[in-house]
């Protein structure tokens, strides 16, 4: 059961430089708290759940990332190179993986590292997609049936998807510049 999971596995990597702790939480923490002010501040209500909404608008984006995502894991779970295959310079990320049964630390290797993104990239982009559905969905019954606290499942509801989509984007950023940059540069 817990294999189903394991693609979230991305989010345990560490490294002494913290840069894993920095792009994957502080940073899209950081941007959800100003576009959320930002959206809060705004004149005119943002128009987040409804049709033609802020929610349904990613929505038909995040669902067309999952694929370009899939075929990256491909690409590079598959692509015949040594190069991939070495440990990370040092000193290298960790990641602990499952080895005879036992999960145990390992020093990360360009494939490792590459594989384990785009497997975390793809799972948030299918569970954004379907919590976008959800949330779309039960947005108006669940406003009808609570009111009183409609202003605040809003609100909390826009800085979850808000966070995923910048995660999602700080992560992926991460991604092309290691593979458009950092693969290509020597240890």
């Amino acid at each position: 059961m817990l294999d189903l999971v394991r693609p979230f596995a991305f989010l345990t990597i560490r490294h002494p430089s913290r840069l894993p702790l920095w792009v994957n939480w502080l940073f899209p923490l950081a941007a959800t708290g100003l576009a959320i002010a930002g959206l809060a501040a705004w004149d005119t209500p943002v128009n987040l759940f409804g049709p033609q909404g802020l929610i349904e608008r990613l929505l038909g984006f995040v669902q067309t990332l999952a694929g370009f995502y899939i075929a990256a894991l491909a690409a590079v779970s598959s692509f015949n190179s040594p190069h991939l295959d070495k440990t990370m310079p040092h000193p290298a990320p960790t990641m602990r993986i499952k080895h005879n049964g036992v999960m145990q630390p390992v020093a990360a290797t360009r494939r490792r590292f590459l594989t384990s993104m785009f497997a975390y990239l793809t799972a948030v982009s299918f569970v954004f997609s379907l919590g976008s559905i959800a949330v779309l969905t039960l947005a108006a019954p669940v406003r009808l049936a609570y009111p009183e606290a409609a202003t605040w499942l809003r609100w909390t509801a826009a800085s979850g998807f808000v966070f995923a989509l910048l995660q999602l984007s700080f992560v992926t950023f991460w991604g092309l510049f290691y593979l458009g940059e950092r693969m290509l540069t020597p240890d």
